[in-house]
């Protein structure tokens, strides 16, 4: 009997070896630099200093960190793996500083992708896009 036991457990433990974890998400550990604010009739084009003032960075098991101008947050995120490069996108409400940031400044408008809805991977142009009801955000890999 023990010796069944034995085999049934090595099957086991060999079987358990042949799986193997499942593929991160193309988001997971990916860092993007705002570009572009889309909202209906205007299109605002962040300078690349105001670009790395405004960031998401996707980090494992959900957990989204920005860098909202002189302000930091933290939130979480889920999304669909990509469909022809786009999917369904979920993040949660962000906590973040509440710092007086001199102007211009996005980041309270970044704040706000908590209404996040779908998000589009352009990955010959390293492109993230995230749309809201309302707004659509451009963002740029991060170098």
């Amino acid at each position: 009997m023990l010796t069944k036991t034995l085999i049934a457990g090595g099957a086991l433990m060999l079987l358990a070896a042949c799986v193997s974890a499942p593929e991160p998400h193309p988001l997971e550990g990916s860092e993007w630099q705002l570009a572009e604010i889309h909202t209906p009739g205007s299109t605002t084009r962040l300078t690349p200093p105001l670009q790395a003032r405004h960031t998401l960075a996707f980090g494992p098991e959900g957990v989204l960190t920005l860098q909202l101008d002189c302000n930091r947050g933290r939130s979480t995120w889920s999304a669909d793996k990509p469909r022809n490069g786009a999917g369904a996108l979920t993040i949660g409400p962000v906590a973040s500083t509440r710092m007086l940031c001199p102007e211009p400044s996005f980041g309270n408008q970044l704040a706000s992708l908590a209404e996040a809805k779908t998000y589009a991977l352009i990955l010959d142009r390293r492109e993230l896009v995230i749309e809201t009801g309302t707004l659509r955000y451009t963002f740029a890999a991060r170098q």
